[in-house]
Protein backbone atom coordinates (compact mmCIF):
# COMPACT_ATOMS: atom_id res chain seq x y z
CA UNK A 1 0.00 0.00 0.00
CA UNK A 2 0.90 3.54 -0.87
CA UNK A 3 0.81 6.53 2.14
CA UNK A 4 0.96 10.00 1.43
CA UNK A 5 1.45 12.07 4.18
CA UNK A 6 0.91 15.72 3.90
CA UNK A 7 3.69 18.23 5.39
CA UNK A 8 2.07 21.45 4.87
CA UNK A 9 1.93 21.72 8.13
CA UNK A 10 5.16 22.13 8.57
CA UNK A 11 5.66 25.11 5.99
CA UNK A 12 6.05 27.81 9.09
CA UNK A 13 9.15 26.25 10.44
CA UNK A 14 7.85 27.00 14.07
CA UNK A 15 8.02 24.56 16.74
CA UNK A 16 4.36 24.40 18.32
CA UNK A 17 1.82 21.46 18.93
CA UNK A 18 1.43 20.37 15.62
CA UNK A 19 5.07 20.23 14.62
CA UNK A 20 6.07 18.04 17.38
CA UNK A 21 2.34 15.39 17.01
CA UNK A 22 3.88 15.77 13.09
CA UNK A 23 7.55 15.02 13.65
CA UNK A 24 6.85 12.55 16.63
CA UNK A 25 4.55 10.62 14.78
CA UNK A 26 6.55 10.26 11.84
CA UNK A 27 9.74 9.32 13.56
CA UNK A 28 7.65 6.17 15.50
CA UNK A 29 5.80 5.53 12.05
CA UNK A 30 9.46 4.74 10.68
CA UNK A 31 10.93 2.97 13.53
CA UNK A 32 7.94 0.16 12.79
CA UNK A 33 9.68 -0.56 9.56
CA UNK A 34 6.03 -1.59 8.24
CA UNK A 35 6.34 -3.24 4.14
CA UNK A 36 4.37 -0.15 3.22
CA UNK A 37 5.80 2.33 0.83
CA UNK A 38 5.42 6.01 2.28
CA UNK A 39 5.76 9.17 0.09
CA UNK A 40 6.03 12.58 2.16
CA UNK A 41 4.61 15.64 0.27
CA UNK A 42 4.60 19.53 0.76
CA UNK A 43 3.77 22.21 -1.55
CA UNK A 44 6.50 25.46 -1.37
CA UNK A 45 6.53 27.64 -4.60
CA UNK A 46 10.35 29.39 -2.56
CA UNK A 47 12.91 27.25 -1.24
CA UNK A 48 12.26 25.64 2.35
CA UNK A 49 14.80 25.71 5.08
CA UNK A 50 14.63 21.81 5.62
CA UNK A 51 16.61 21.55 9.21
CA UNK A 52 13.49 21.16 11.04
CA UNK A 53 12.14 18.29 9.00
CA UNK A 54 12.08 15.12 10.62
CA UNK A 55 14.32 12.57 9.47
CA UNK A 56 13.67 11.08 6.03
CA UNK A 57 14.78 6.87 5.52
CA UNK A 58 16.28 6.05 2.23
CA UNK A 59 13.15 3.67 1.39
CA UNK A 60 10.84 7.04 2.16
CA UNK A 61 9.83 9.35 -0.61
CA UNK A 62 9.94 12.79 -0.51
CA UNK A 63 7.80 14.61 -3.61
CA UNK A 64 7.56 18.47 -3.52
CA UNK A 65 5.51 20.53 -5.46
CA UNK A 66 5.87 24.90 -6.69
CA UNK A 67 2.00 26.46 -6.87
CA UNK A 68 1.85 29.59 -4.83
CA UNK A 69 -0.12 28.64 -2.03
CA UNK A 70 -2.47 31.43 -1.63
CA UNK A 71 -3.87 30.41 -5.39
CA UNK A 72 -3.10 26.83 -4.30
CA UNK A 73 -5.78 26.90 -1.35
CA UNK A 74 -8.40 28.60 -2.44
CA UNK A 75 -8.56 26.24 -5.80
CA UNK A 76 -8.38 23.28 -3.35
CA UNK A 77 -11.08 24.46 -0.71
CA UNK A 78 -13.69 26.45 -3.20
CA UNK A 79 -12.92 24.25 -6.45
CA UNK A 80 -12.03 21.09 -5.03
CA UNK A 81 -9.18 20.94 -7.58
CA UNK A 82 -6.05 19.58 -8.32
CA UNK A 83 -6.84 16.30 -6.38
CA UNK A 84 -3.92 15.34 -3.98
CA UNK A 85 -3.65 12.20 -5.16
CA UNK A 86 -3.25 12.60 -8.25
CA UNK A 87 -1.13 15.72 -7.90
CA UNK A 88 1.72 14.08 -5.56
CA UNK A 89 1.50 11.03 -8.33
CA UNK A 90 2.92 7.93 -7.39
CA UNK A 91 -0.42 5.86 -7.12
CA UNK A 92 -1.19 6.83 -3.81
CA UNK A 93 -3.53 4.52 -1.98
CA UNK A 94 -4.36 6.63 1.42
CA UNK A 95 -3.51 10.30 2.41
CA UNK A 96 -2.64 11.18 5.97
CA UNK A 97 -3.49 15.08 6.41
CA UNK A 98 -2.38 15.37 10.03
CA UNK A 99 -3.44 18.67 10.57
CA UNK A 100 -6.49 19.83 8.73
CA UNK A 101 -6.52 21.84 5.48
CA UNK A 102 -7.90 21.98 2.21
CA UNK A 103 -6.93 18.20 0.71
CA UNK A 104 -9.31 17.12 -1.95
CA UNK A 105 -8.58 13.52 -3.66
CA UNK A 106 -10.32 11.53 -6.10
CA UNK A 107 -12.68 8.57 -5.42
CA UNK A 108 -9.58 6.12 -6.15
CA UNK A 109 -8.13 7.52 -2.89
CA UNK A 110 -8.85 6.98 0.50
CA UNK A 111 -8.06 10.33 3.30
CA UNK A 112 -7.71 10.02 7.00
CA UNK A 113 -7.58 13.88 8.69
CA UNK A 114 -6.23 13.75 12.20
CA UNK A 115 -8.20 16.89 14.41
CA UNK A 116 -6.24 18.32 17.04
CA UNK A 117 -9.44 20.22 19.12
CA UNK A 118 -11.86 22.62 17.52
CA UNK A 119 -10.40 25.69 19.36
CA UNK A 120 -11.02 28.03 15.68
CA UNK A 121 -14.83 27.00 16.74
CA UNK A 122 -14.82 27.72 20.20
CA UNK A 123 -12.37 30.67 20.65
CA UNK A 124 -12.61 32.22 17.67
CA UNK A 125 -11.68 35.72 19.75
CA UNK A 126 -8.01 34.02 20.57
CA UNK A 127 -7.65 34.24 16.83
CA UNK A 128 -6.51 37.37 14.89
CA UNK A 129 -8.69 38.31 12.04
CA UNK A 130 -6.23 36.83 9.22
CA UNK A 131 -6.42 33.52 11.04
CA UNK A 132 -9.93 33.94 11.50
CA UNK A 133 -10.74 34.12 7.78
CA UNK A 134 -7.79 31.39 6.79
CA UNK A 135 -10.51 29.21 9.23
CA UNK A 136 -13.26 30.07 6.92
CA UNK A 137 -11.31 29.44 3.58
CA UNK A 138 -10.33 25.92 5.61
CA UNK A 139 -13.86 25.03 6.06
CA UNK A 140 -12.42 22.19 8.64
CA UNK A 141 -16.34 21.00 8.62
CA UNK A 142 -16.35 20.17 4.54
CA UNK A 143 -13.04 18.31 5.51
CA UNK A 144 -14.59 16.42 8.34
CA UNK A 145 -17.62 15.28 6.29
CA UNK A 146 -15.42 14.39 3.35
CA UNK A 147 -12.66 12.81 5.21
CA UNK A 148 -13.12 8.40 5.38
CA UNK A 149 -11.86 8.84 8.82
CA UNK A 150 -10.77 11.05 11.28
CA UNK A 151 -8.51 10.74 14.25
CA UNK A 152 -8.80 13.04 17.34
CA UNK A 153 -6.32 13.22 19.82
CA UNK A 154 -8.47 12.83 22.30
CA UNK A 155 -11.92 11.91 23.83
CA UNK A 156 -12.81 15.60 24.11
CA UNK A 157 -11.93 16.24 20.72
CA UNK A 158 -14.20 13.46 19.27
CA UNK A 159 -17.21 14.25 21.26
CA UNK A 160 -16.56 18.23 20.24
CA UNK A 161 -16.44 16.28 16.44
CA UNK A 162 -20.24 14.34 17.25
CA UNK A 163 -21.75 17.37 18.73
CA UNK A 164 -20.44 20.22 16.67
CA UNK A 165 -20.00 18.63 13.23
CA UNK A 166 -22.72 15.73 13.43
CA UNK A 167 -19.67 13.25 12.42
CA UNK A 168 -20.33 9.23 13.06
CA UNK A 169 -18.78 8.04 15.72
CA UNK A 170 -17.98 5.39 14.20
CA UNK A 171 -15.75 7.43 11.94
CA UNK A 172 -13.15 8.38 14.67
CA UNK A 173 -10.68 7.09 16.38
CA UNK A 174 -8.96 8.28 18.73
CA UNK A 175 -5.04 8.25 19.11
CA UNK A 176 -3.45 10.01 22.15
CA UNK A 177 0.17 11.27 21.94
CA UNK A 178 3.07 11.55 24.01
CA UNK A 179 5.50 13.11 25.41
CA UNK A 180 8.96 12.67 23.80
CA UNK A 181 11.85 10.24 25.10
CA UNK A 182 14.14 12.93 25.67
CA UNK A 183 12.35 14.59 28.05
CA UNK A 184 12.83 13.03 31.43
CA UNK A 185 14.89 14.04 34.63
CA UNK A 186 18.32 14.72 34.32
CA UNK A 187 21.24 14.53 36.91
CA UNK A 188 22.83 17.40 35.25
CA UNK A 189 23.67 20.24 38.02
CA UNK A 190 25.94 22.40 35.94
CA UNK A 191 23.77 21.91 32.96
CA UNK A 192 20.86 24.19 35.09
CA UNK A 193 23.33 26.99 36.27
CA UNK A 194 23.90 27.10 32.27
CA UNK A 195 20.04 27.05 31.46
CA UNK A 196 19.69 29.68 34.23
CA UNK A 197 22.12 32.65 32.46
CA UNK A 198 20.56 31.34 29.15
CA UNK A 199 17.16 32.19 29.99
CA UNK A 200 17.74 34.43 33.35
CA UNK A 201 15.81 32.19 35.37
CA UNK A 202 15.53 32.69 39.49
CA UNK A 203 16.94 29.52 42.05
CA UNK A 204 13.42 28.71 42.80
CA UNK A 205 10.37 29.23 40.74
CA UNK A 206 6.49 28.16 39.19
CA UNK A 207 6.56 27.76 35.21
CA UNK A 208 4.27 28.08 32.57
CA UNK A 209 5.02 27.05 29.25
CA UNK A 210 3.08 27.53 26.14
CA UNK A 211 2.43 29.43 23.25
CA UNK A 212 1.08 33.02 24.43
CA UNK A 213 -1.96 33.44 23.42
CA UNK A 214 -5.34 34.08 25.23
CA UNK A 215 -6.88 30.85 25.61
CA UNK A 216 -3.64 29.78 27.76
CA UNK A 217 -4.96 32.09 30.69
CA UNK A 218 -1.65 33.29 31.48
CA UNK A 219 -2.93 36.80 32.55
CA UNK A 220 -4.88 34.44 35.31
CA UNK A 221 -1.76 32.63 36.01
CA UNK A 222 0.17 35.48 36.87
CA UNK A 223 -3.32 37.23 39.00
CA UNK A 224 -3.27 34.05 41.28
CA UNK A 225 0.97 34.02 41.35
CA UNK A 226 0.71 37.45 42.54
CA UNK A 227 -1.87 36.91 44.67
CA UNK A 228 -0.32 33.81 46.40
CA UNK A 229 2.89 36.67 46.68
CA UNK A 230 1.04 38.82 48.79
CA UNK A 231 0.03 35.51 50.73
CA UNK A 232 3.09 34.32 51.30
CA UNK A 233 6.18 36.77 50.90
CA UNK A 234 8.38 33.37 49.51
CA UNK A 235 10.43 33.86 47.03
CA UNK A 236 9.87 32.30 44.49
CA UNK A 237 9.09 33.34 41.04
CA UNK A 238 7.30 32.83 38.21
CA UNK A 239 9.16 31.93 35.25
CA UNK A 240 6.67 32.72 31.89
CA UNK A 241 7.58 30.84 29.03
CA UNK A 242 7.11 30.77 25.16
CA UNK A 243 6.42 32.93 22.00
CA UNK A 244 3.74 35.05 20.53
CA UNK A 245 2.48 34.48 17.27
CA UNK A 246 1.11 37.57 16.43
CA UNK A 247 0.35 36.30 12.60
CA UNK A 248 -2.16 34.18 13.97
CA UNK A 249 -3.44 34.84 17.42
CA UNK A 250 -5.19 37.94 18.86
CA UNK A 251 -2.76 40.39 21.46
CA UNK A 252 -2.40 39.03 25.06
CA UNK A 253 -0.82 41.50 27.91
CA UNK A 254 0.86 39.97 30.77
CA UNK A 255 1.53 42.29 34.15
CA UNK A 256 5.21 42.88 34.65
CA UNK A 257 6.54 42.40 37.92
CA UNK A 258 9.96 41.85 39.42
CA UNK A 259 9.25 38.11 40.15
CA UNK A 260 7.49 37.39 36.87
CA UNK A 261 10.43 36.38 34.54
CA UNK A 262 9.39 36.27 30.41
CA UNK A 263 12.14 33.55 29.49
CA UNK A 264 10.86 33.77 25.62
CA UNK A 265 11.37 30.28 23.37
CA UNK A 266 12.96 27.17 24.70
CA UNK A 267 14.88 25.36 23.09
CA UNK A 268 13.78 21.83 22.97
CA UNK A 269 17.09 20.61 24.57
CA UNK A 270 16.51 22.75 27.52
CA UNK A 271 13.03 22.06 28.20
CA UNK A 272 13.62 19.04 30.07
CA UNK A 273 15.96 21.00 32.99
CA UNK A 274 13.35 23.65 32.76
CA UNK A 275 10.64 21.38 33.80
CA UNK A 276 12.67 19.64 36.17
CA UNK A 277 13.35 22.54 38.70
CA UNK A 278 10.22 23.76 38.64
CA UNK A 279 8.42 23.92 41.81
CA UNK A 280 5.20 22.81 39.77
CA UNK A 281 3.75 23.28 36.64
CA UNK A 282 0.75 25.65 35.91
CA UNK A 283 -1.63 24.97 32.91
CA UNK A 284 -4.57 26.15 33.55
CA UNK A 285 -5.96 26.38 30.42
CA UNK A 286 -9.18 27.41 29.09
CA UNK A 287 -9.24 25.18 26.72
CA UNK A 288 -6.95 22.37 25.07
CA UNK A 289 -7.83 19.38 22.45
CA UNK A 290 -5.23 17.49 24.35
CA UNK A 291 -2.53 19.02 26.05
CA UNK A 292 1.07 17.59 25.99
CA UNK A 293 2.72 20.09 28.24
CA UNK A 294 1.25 17.99 31.17
CA UNK A 295 2.77 15.11 30.40
CA UNK A 296 6.28 16.20 29.21
CA UNK A 297 6.08 17.76 33.03
CA UNK A 298 4.98 14.96 34.48
CA UNK A 299 7.73 12.81 32.36
CA UNK A 300 10.08 15.23 34.52
CA UNK A 301 9.51 14.88 37.22
CA UNK A 302 7.05 18.23 37.94
CA UNK A 303 4.21 18.52 40.12
CA UNK A 304 0.76 19.57 37.84
CA UNK A 305 -2.00 21.99 38.51
CA UNK A 306 -4.46 22.18 35.62
CA UNK A 307 -7.70 22.81 34.44
CA UNK A 308 -10.64 20.36 35.42
CA UNK A 309 -12.27 21.26 31.62
CA UNK A 310 -11.53 20.18 28.38
CA UNK A 311 -9.17 17.22 27.69
CA UNK A 312 -7.06 18.13 30.55
CA UNK A 313 -8.25 15.87 33.35
CA UNK A 314 -8.31 12.87 30.22
CA UNK A 315 -4.72 13.35 30.40
CA UNK A 316 -3.61 14.38 33.76
CA UNK A 317 -5.91 11.62 35.10
CA UNK A 318 -5.62 11.92 39.18
CA UNK A 319 -1.98 12.79 38.85
CA UNK A 320 -2.50 16.15 38.65
CA UNK A 321 -4.34 19.01 40.91
CA UNK A 322 -7.06 20.10 38.78
CA UNK A 323 -8.67 23.46 39.06
CA UNK A 324 -11.49 25.66 37.59
CA UNK A 325 -9.42 27.85 34.98
CA UNK A 326 -11.81 30.71 35.47
CA UNK A 327 -10.92 31.00 39.48
CA UNK A 328 -8.08 32.38 39.82
CA UNK A 329 -8.35 31.51 43.98
CA UNK A 330 -8.24 28.16 42.98
CA UNK A 331 -4.99 28.36 41.19
CA UNK A 332 -3.94 29.96 44.05
CA UNK A 333 -4.89 27.82 46.80
CA UNK A 334 -3.64 24.93 44.86
CA UNK A 335 0.40 26.42 44.57
CA UNK A 336 -0.03 26.98 48.25
CA UNK A 337 -1.25 23.28 48.44
CA UNK A 338 2.38 22.30 46.49
CA UNK A 339 4.52 24.62 48.26
CA UNK A 340 3.02 23.76 52.04
CA UNK A 341 2.58 20.02 51.58
CA UNK A 342 6.25 18.22 50.89
CA UNK A 343 4.26 14.87 51.21
CA UNK A 344 1.43 15.79 48.33
CA UNK A 345 4.24 16.80 46.27
CA UNK A 346 6.28 13.58 46.48
CA UNK A 347 2.94 12.24 45.67
CA UNK A 348 1.98 14.29 42.64
CA UNK A 349 5.55 13.68 41.38
CA UNK A 350 4.93 9.41 41.59
CA UNK A 351 1.87 9.70 40.30
CA UNK A 352 3.04 11.89 37.18
CA UNK A 353 5.82 9.11 36.01
CA UNK A 354 2.95 6.53 36.09
CA UNK A 355 0.76 8.56 34.39
CA UNK A 356 3.13 9.51 31.42
CA UNK A 357 3.47 5.99 30.82
CA UNK A 358 0.22 5.16 29.83
CA UNK A 359 1.57 7.74 26.80
CA UNK A 360 3.77 6.24 23.85
CA UNK A 361 4.39 7.34 20.52
CA UNK A 362 5.36 3.82 19.58
CA UNK A 363 1.61 2.81 20.43
CA UNK A 364 0.32 6.17 18.88
CA UNK A 365 1.91 5.27 15.16
CA UNK A 366 0.84 1.50 16.11
CA UNK A 367 -2.56 2.32 15.96
CA UNK A 368 -2.27 5.16 13.11
CA UNK A 369 -0.69 2.83 10.73
CA UNK A 370 -3.65 0.11 11.65
CA UNK A 371 -6.58 3.65 10.78
CA UNK A 372 -5.05 3.81 7.46
CA UNK A 373 -4.68 0.31 6.87
CA UNK A 374 -8.50 -0.61 7.85
CA UNK A 375 -9.22 2.71 5.86
CA UNK A 376 -7.60 1.17 3.06
CA UNK A 377 -9.08 -2.27 3.40
CA UNK A 378 -12.64 -0.92 4.17
CA UNK A 379 -12.91 0.29 0.71
CA UNK A 380 -12.41 -3.26 -0.94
Amino acid sequence: MKIAIDLRPLMAGKVSGVEVYIKSMLEALFELKSKHTFVLWYNAFKEVDMSHFPKIPKNVKLVRTRIPNKLFNLSLSLLRWPKLDKLIGEGIDVLWVPDPRPAPVSKKCKKIITFHDLSFEDFKYAFNWKTRLWHKILRPKTEAMEADSIIAVSQFTKSQLIGEYGIENSKIKVIYEAAGGHLKPLDLPKGFELIKRKYDLPDSYFLCLSTLEPRKNTAGIIEAYLAWQEDTKVNVGLVIAGKKHPKIFSETKLKKHPNIHLAGFIDEEDKALLYQHALAFLYPSFYEGFGLPILEAMQCGTPVITSDATAMPEVAGDAAILVNSGEQKEIKDAMHEICRDKQLRNKLIEKGFAQAKNFAWKKAAEELLKSLENVKKNSN
